[in-house]
């Protein structure tokens, strides 16, 4: 994921979050506004109870690598996934399997 690509900062995150539509999956919170880019911009954030700083960040990669290696079905939005505890039980084909679900949902609503 390109650094451009990556919403940073907490102002952003608090915008997005409080003005933004949400969706939700037994392991996700999705936010997500229309962005001022003519690219998609990501935020995540995983929660102190699936883990250690070790965990999160393994989380946090992981969730990275599944957003560059799929197609996302819209452009120009922000996007925060805040993760839930129950995570930590989730394997890898799992967690992309409802990550792919969720864009599409997002995508399918943004037509409507």
């Amino acid at each position: 994921m390109k650094k451009r690509n990556i919403v940073k900062k907490n102002i952003e995150f608090n915008d997005i979050i409080k003005c933004g539509k949400k969706y939700y999956s037994d392991i996700f919170y999705f936010y997500v506004t229309n962005s001022a880019y003519t690219y998609n911009r990501y935020g995540i954030s995983v929660s102190k109870k699936v883990g250690n700083a070790v965990v999160r960040n393994k989380y946090k990669r992981r969730i990275k690598d599944i957003i560059d290696n799929i197609e996302v079905p819209f452009n120009a939005k922000n996007v925060i996934i805040i993760s839930r505890p129950k995570l930590k039980f989730c394997d890898y084909n799992y967690i992309k399997k409802n990550i792919i679900n969720m864009f599409n949902m997002i995508g399918d609503k943004d037509e409507k």
